[in-house]
């Protein structure tokens, strides 16, 4: 191969040593390596001197000794059982409405000629005050012509016993005409034999007898004709002088008075209409005369039925909330519906409420709670409701433990639950609901296990209170929509 003289020279010339070949080192360079050194020799040494210290502060720790394991114990709150008549009260709700209602009708026909002021729908009548008027002209003289046919009817009467008399009395001269004839025959028939008397003499007596005998008749039919007259004329007086008396209440009727002391309800009466008996003027309900309607369920009605003390009479309890403020009122309950209520799924009952003027007078129409006492619990248990579990247990406090027990419900009563068995006097049941509730948990009492004792309470809340009853008439707590679920009527006092 062809080889240039520069490469020929190249290689002959001999290389130079390795060492000589290296580049030499910067100073700079030398610098940073010897920083690196002094970092890294300082960082051991810190690592060292710490770990060194840790070992001394391990080995100069006081010995601790081993703590005791405590379970954990739960403050609760618990209510010691009494057993005791429990009356739950049921919460229901109803209509008020008015016992005494009467709508008035004009009873005879007219123009109203005057009306009562007070005629007005709320106001306040008395009973006898005059609501309205009707024109009496035609009434006068209806009653006036009643009368005058009356007193015609009177006078014909005398006129017609007048005649009777005059009949009597001429009946009698006719009978002893009648006798003395009869005894003038007599005569004349015994001197006929001895020839004193003609045939023909005797005739003439007996024509004169028949004569008598014709007028006596005639005068009785005629006192039998008369009389007859006297007992119409009797009769037509009966039918004139019940007429007169139609008159009279006909002109009576021309005012129009309340029946009774009540409140006008509606009026439909002015100057100047003309009205007839079909025509309602005005209603009145009588205000110290209200009832309320509310309806039992079959369940309750099935149980209060089975109570000892009957449901007629049974005092009651009815709130009305107005605004912001409730009013109370008492009454008792008077009757039973004729026939269940199917629409409403119950029995209808109805409330007479007592007569007592309130601070605010009940209203008919009136949407109102009714306090209604149910069956009476004997030897039963009053506990907080937030002390049931699974709807049938709770859970009593033994020895600072709790212990479950099956209890049977047999009401609720507002916040509360009626126990009927599953309890034993002086148990110490558990109020706070717990979650981590179980058999053997640990709990203890928030005044160093002291407990409140449960003894029998009025069943129901102090309603004469009104700020109390308006808030719990204002509505049930929410707690109250999901227990309706589980209060069947197998044992739910408020059902």
């Amino acid at each position: 191969m062809l080889k240039s003289i520069h490469d020929e020279t190249e290689a002959e010339t001999p290389s130079a040593p390795e060492e000589l070949q290296r580049p030499v080192e910067s100073p700079s360079r030398v610098r940073r390596g010897g920083r690196v050194v002094i970092q890294t020799i300082l960082m051991l040494a810190v690592l060292g001197a710490s770990y060194g210290v840790m070992n001394r502060l391990i080995d100069t720790k006081p010995e601790r000794a081993a703590r005791n394991f405590r379970p954990t114990a739960y403050t609760v709150e618990s209510v010691v059982v009494d057993a005791a008549s429990n009356r739950p009260q049921l919460r229901l709700f109803g209509e008020v409405q008015a016992a005494r209602f009467v709508e008035l009708r004009p009873l005879v026909n007219g123009e109203i000629i005057a009306v009562n002021p007070s005629l007005k729908a709320g106001s306040d009548v008395s009973q006898g005050d005059v609501l309205i008027e009707i024109d009496a002209f035609n009434y006068r003289g209806a009653l006036a012509e009643a009368r005058a046919n009356l007193a015609q009817a009177k006078a014909t009467l005398v006129e017609t016993e007048a005649r009777i008399t005059a009949e009597r009395d001429q009946l009698a001269a006719a009978e002893m005409q009648l006798t003395l004839a009869e005894s003038d025959l007599g005569r004349a028939e015994s001197l006929v034999s001895s020839g004193t008397l003609t045939e023909k003499q005797v005739e003439d007596r007996r024509l004169i007898v028949s004569q008598r005998e014709q007028a006596v008749s005639q005068r009785r039919n005629n006192q039998l004709i008369e009389e007859a007259r006297r007992e119409q004329q009797i009769a037509n007086l009966d039918s004139l002088t019940w007429k007169v008396q139609q008159a009279e209440r006909n002109l009576e009727n021309t005012v129009l008075k309340s029946p009774f002391t009540g409140v006008i309800n509606s009026a439909g009466a002015e100057v100047g209409r003309y009205v007839s008996s079909s025509d309602v003027v005005a209603s009145v309900y009588d205000d110290e005369a209200l009832e309320v309607r509310f309806t039992l369920t079959d369940a309750q009605y099935g149980r209060i039925s089975a109570d000892t003390d009957p449901l007629i009479g049974r005092d009651i309890e009815v709130i009305w909330v107005v605004g912001q403020s409730s009013y109370t009122y008492f009454g008792q309950i008077d009757r039973i519906g004729a026939e269940i209520a199917s629409t409403r799924g119950g029995v209808e009952v109805v409330a007479r409420l007592d007569p007592t003027r309130a601070q605010v007078q009940l209203r008919p129409g009136a949407f109102v709670e009714i306090d209604v006492p149910d069956r009476l619990y004997a030897a039963s248990y009053r506990v907080p409701e937030t002390a049931l579990y699974d709807g049938s247990a709770v859970f009593v406090i033994e020895d600072g433990q709790l212990a479950r027990r099956e209890v049977e419900v047999a009401a609720f009563d507002g916040e509360d639950v009626i126990i009927a068995s599953g309890l034993e006097p002086g148990d110490a049941v558990m109020t706070t609901h717990l979650t981590q509730a179980d058999n053997g948990v640990r709990v203890r009492g928030p005044l160093s296990g002291e407990t409140q004792r449960s003894g029998p309470r009025s069943a129901g809340s102090d309603a004469s209170n009104p700020q109390q009853a308006g808030g719990r008439t204002g509505g049930r707590p929410q707690g109250d929509a999901q227990r309706a679920g589980a209060r069947t009527a197998g044992g739910a006092g408020g059902n």
